[in-house]
């Protein structure tokens, strides 16, 4: 049964239901924050991994070209191994051009983004790097590249946000494969399934488990103080940000806007978050971080 969201994203694995229990919270160490109002996911992302591909993926691609115009030079080597040799070199470079794009997002993009859901107010905020809306299109155009070094917030209601789960198989190199898994959020627009935007939240070897926590933090007891037993939290590191007002730790956030989003994003009432929008005036759904 394919993905009841449109467009279905790359390699999709399954919808995951809003339901489906309380998950478990003694595995949920991407928690960096969770109080009776929000719970604040730390996201963090890797980015050796393109170093490594970008470099070995670099050699092979040199040495294809190299191959192409030496078999130029060669008499007697069939035109079937010039024209295979071209194809190929043009192939890895074009996934040489993604990667350069990934490894460079992964540069330039926050070490730590959190995204939070409040419960009281059926709100989810996240601090996102502008670019992360071409990771997950197959090819990134080359206007891609301007919004590296840009940021924004964004406001959902939770009613329109929805799990997914997205799954590759991983080739080990002592041998063998595995299945990696992701954790994505589908932002919809309102009583639809077209899909907004998909939003990364983080790896998971727990499967639906860590989408059932969330849902049922966000769902259920909510006007009762929430159970910590179980909870284990994220450490923040020297380099990570802490606060919608310090995203990364050399870039100092004075908006006003962004001071009142950071509040917003922890409210204990709806009537106190309409309270906040009206003094910091906030009436969109995405905020540019200045």
């Amino acid at each position: 049964m394919p993905s009841c969201y449109k467009p279905p994203i790359v390699c999709w694995k399954s919808d995951l239901s809003d339901g489906g229990g309380p998950g478990n919270k003694r595995r949920a160490n991407y928690i960096a924050c969770a109080t009776d109002n929000y719970l604040e996911i730390y996201r963090k992302r890797k980015i050796i991994g393109p170093y490594i591909i970008f470099i070995l993926f670099g050699i092979a691609e040199l040495m294809l070209i190299w191959i192409f115009f030496l078999s130029l030079n060669q008499k007697n080597i069939p035109w079937i191994a010039v024209i295979v040799s071209f194809v190929a070199s043009i192939g890895l470079g074009l996934v040489l051009y993604f990667t350069l794009f990934t490894l460079l997002f992964g540069h330039y993009s926050p070490v730590s983004n959190p995204i939070r859901f409040n419960r009281k107010t059926g709100k989810v905020y996240l601090y996102e790097a502008v670019a992360m809306k071409w990771m997950f299109n197959a090819w990134p155009p080359r206007r891609a590249f301007k919004d590296l070094n840009k940021f924004h917030i964004k406001v959902y209601d939770w009613e329109n946000f929805h799990g997914v789960l997205q799954g590759s198989t991983v080739v080990n190199v002592k041998g063998g494969s595995f299945e990696s898994y992701t954790l994505i959020g589908a932002a919809c627009e309102p009583n639809s399934y077209k899909v907004i935007e998909y939003i990364y939240i983080r790896e998971t070897d727990c499967f639906t488990m860590d989408w059932h926590w969330i849902c049922h933090f966000m769902g259920r007891n909510t006007d009762k103080p929430l159970d910590q037993a179980g909870l284990e939290y994220v450490d923040y590191k020297p380099w990570d940000a802490k606060t919608f007002m310090q995203v990364k730790p050399k870039l100092k956030i004075t908006s006003r806007q962004i001071e009142g989003l950071d509040k917003a994003s922890k409210a204990g009432s709806k009537e106190e978050l309409a309270q906040i929008e009206e003094e910091y005036e906030l009436t969109k759904t995405v905020y540019p971080v200045e």
